[in-house]
């Protein structure tokens, strides 16, 4: 089975797609999201949806009869960014997939956006920080020269040049 993730790079922020992972359960799908999304950029969260849960929709697409029966549920709706990436833009009430396509196009459409995309909210499974340390980015500075503390070095090299002088004679 397939599921997308969406990483949340710090608290408050936006969820962003970075990919998707091929898992068995929610439970796996997690995990793998934690390996292969959450090790190398800063992370808050992430967010894990199964791919055929996602519904789309272009602008000017018919989304549909919205059959409007039972309880309204939240929608979390995702717009392309300005590098193709669906980001979430925000939330839609609705009860079914017609009636959040219909009601996200209204809301948060472009013209120029590709697709947008939604998916009821209580199909999301978050993985955050205080379930998991997330890798983050590594701090580097020990890979320059001017980090490091030479002076020690540089006084035990001059001793010793001074003690093969002194030998010398």
């Amino acid at each position: 089975m397939i599921w997308e993730v969406f990483r949340q790079s710090k608290e408050g922020g936006t969820f962003e797609y970075c990919r998707d992972v091929h898992a068995p359960d929610r439970e796996m799908a997690k995990q793998f999201a934690v390996i292969q999304h959450g090790r190398r950029k800063p992370t808050n969260a992430l967010w894990v949806v199964p791919q055929e849960k996602i519904a789309s929709i272009s602008p000017g697409e018919d989304p549909g009869e919205s059959a409007a029966e039972g309880g309204s549920a939240t929608w979390v709706v995702f717009t392309p960014n300005f590098q193709g990436y669906q980001t979430e833009a925000g939330t839609v009430e609705a009860t079914d997939n017609a009636g959040a396509k219909t009601a996200a196009l209204k809301e948060f459409a472009d013209p120029d956006d590709k697709e947008l995309w939604v998916v009821k909210e209580q199909l999301i499974s978050e993985v955050n920080g205080t379930q998991v340390a997330f890798g983050g980015t590594t701090d580097k500075a020990y890979r320059f020269a001017q980090t490091y503390n030479v002076d020690p070095a540089a006084e035990e090299v001059e001793a010793s040049e001074g003690e093969q002088v002194e030998a010398e004679r």
